[in-house]
């Protein structure tokens, strides 16, 4: 990017990016290990949003996943896929898909996670991996970092990623394609994803709730169907009087997730952790009681809104700064075999724990499967 700048007399702006590339370099050039590259891209990225576009990071929420995190889903996703349905992320006919998929920790961690045999890769790689993202240059980051993974692992000849797209999943469910013409490409590969059939949902999905003033210009688009689905459902079983909260991003994302997996499927979601205890989303814990046959919510705290005692108990953020939010990891699974419907198991991370400390425990767990393993489930 930066050479290119040159070729458009863009001196002054390119001498300004060289400090950061030149930091850039420094960091990146005894990486030697995948996580590792993960990390740095996600890092820098993370940064860069957040400096240059606080505004656009606000609004859509961007917050990019430790690696330790994306890790555990993944894992947790398998861990269920092999227990309810005899099945791994690698089977034929399991599309996985990464809804907001920022720079492609989950796509990537994904194939490197060893989780997909070296024989189904090349499928896997093909058909069944798809992804959205809204930021251009989030997701232009995200398809070279993918290219690049995959080729890392298959050697041969350099495929192109065809499963992602340039678009915001939820407007993708409310109409039609204005600009198919434009970008043909990008449309056909939009109207292929909206008719599979996806069994698993992964990724952190946007943390915002809106504006903080009339004056932001910063407002949430509206999603008529999204929103009207969320209104029938969760708002209608809710006791709460005010009702906007239910319509934060990550709402919608658990809203929009349930509905796309239909009947059968897992979701695995790192997100706001409000939902577990917040007077609003009692209609919505009713509903995800009824809609799933297990959830396992493990619950790594870190609330920065709170004070006193509960403030040191909550303690760090996975996130560090990048969020005030408590967070949690949540595993939904659809099994229209189970003997059982709304099986809920709970686990709290624990007080007054830094923000390493947290990341070395979901590290050590590797998936819910370890946490069940320390008889760290609690049923609810």
């Amino acid at each position: 990017v930066l050479d290119g700048l040159g070729e458009h007399n863009l001196e002054k702006e390119s001498a300004s990016l060289q400090k950061f590339y030149a930091s850039v370099k420094m960091r990146a050039a005894g990486i030697d290990n995948a996580e590792g590259k993960q990390k740095i891209i996600v890092e820098l990225y993370d940064k860069f949003f957040r400096n240059a576009f606080p505004k656009m990071s606000e609004k859509l929420g961007i917050v990019y996943t430790p690696v330790e995190v994306v890790d555990f889903i993944i894992h947790s996703v398998n861990d269920v896929l092999q227990s309810e349905f005899g099945q791994t992320l690698g089977s034929e006919g399991i599309h996985i898909i990464d809804p907001f998929v920022g720079t492609g920790t989950f796509i990537t961690r994904l194939l490197q996670s060893g989780l997909i045999k070296p024989e189904e890769l090349a499928n896997k790689y093909a058909h069944e991996i798809h992804a959205n993202e809204i930021v251009l240059l989030a997701y232009y980051i995200a398809a070279i970092n993918i290219e690049a993974v995959y080729h890392s692992l298959s050697g041969g000849e350099f495929k192109p990623f065809e499963g992602i797209c340039l678009t915001d999943t939820f407007q993708l469910y409310e109409k039609e394609d204005l600009v198919s013409h434009l970008m043909v490409d990008n449309s056909s590969r939009r109207a292929r994803q909206k008719k599979l059939d996806i069994r698993v949902i992964i990724g952190n999905p946007p943390y915002s709730a809106g504006q903080n003033s009339a004056n932001d210009n910063n407002a949430n688009v509206s999603y008529p169907h999204l929103d009207s689905r969320i209104r029938e459902t969760y708002a209608a079983h809710s006791k709460a009087t005010n009702k906007n909260a239910l319509y934060d991003s990550y709402i919608r994302a658990i809203r929009w997730a349930s509905d796309r997996i239909a009947t059968s499927g897992v979701i695995g979601f790192v997100s706001n952790a409000g939902f577990i205890d917040a007077n609003t989303a009692d209609g919505l814990r009713k509903c995800l009681a009824e809609e799933f046959s297990s959830i396992y919510i493990f619950h790594l705290r870190g609330n920065a809104r709170t004070s006193g005692e509960l403030r040191r108990k909550e303690k760090d953020n996975v996130f560090g700064q990048g969020t005030r939010t408590p967070i949690t990891i949540s595993i939904l699974v659809k099994n229209p075999a189970a003997e059982e419907q709304g099986k809920i198991q709970f686990h709290d991370i624990g007080d007054y724990l830094t923000k390493e400390e947290k990341l070395k425990r979901i590290a050590e767990f590797r998936s819910i499967q370890g946490i069940e393993e320390n008889s760290g489930w609690k049923k609810i």
